[in-house]
């Protein structure tokens, strides 16, 4: 039987990982000033996906836990992504180097989210 330890680690793993590309692109279209593009914000679509499975298997997988407050810890998933959702709609309608600049914010502020969604589960 798979550990749930490890799930929530390679998940965690791959959300690092697609946060990092997310906000060096970002950074790299902000710096040659150039708008965000579909790839861009395909990227920030997925990453918002990712979110959205770690709120539905933290859901399922909640009941096996005994430590976790559960106000903190889905206080953290939601607000992550809503800022991805508000970052990827605001890149989208902004045409200017700054579209690209909020998906690298929100990206940084996202990765942090990470980070204590995984030190609260734990």
């Amino acid at each position: 039987m798979i550990r749930l330890e490890r799930v929530f680690t390679v998940f965690t793993i791959v959300l690092y990982a697609v946060t990092a590309v997310l906000i060096v692109w970002s950074i790299v279209d902000t710096i040659r000033n150039r708008p965000a593009g579909r790839m861009l914000l395909g990227v920030s679509a997925l990453l918002l996906l990712l979110l959205i499975v770690e709120l539905i298997v933290s859901i399922v997988a909640f009941s096996s836990t005994h430590d976790v407050d559960p106000l903190l810890f889905f206080g953290y998933v939601i607000t992550a992504i809503l800022v991805m959702a508000l970052a990827g709609f605001w890149a989208f309608a902004e045409l200017s180097r700054w579209g690209p600049g909020v998906l690298a914010a929100a990206g940084l502020t996202v990765a942090v989210m990470i980070e204590r969604m995984d030190q609260i589960w734990l």
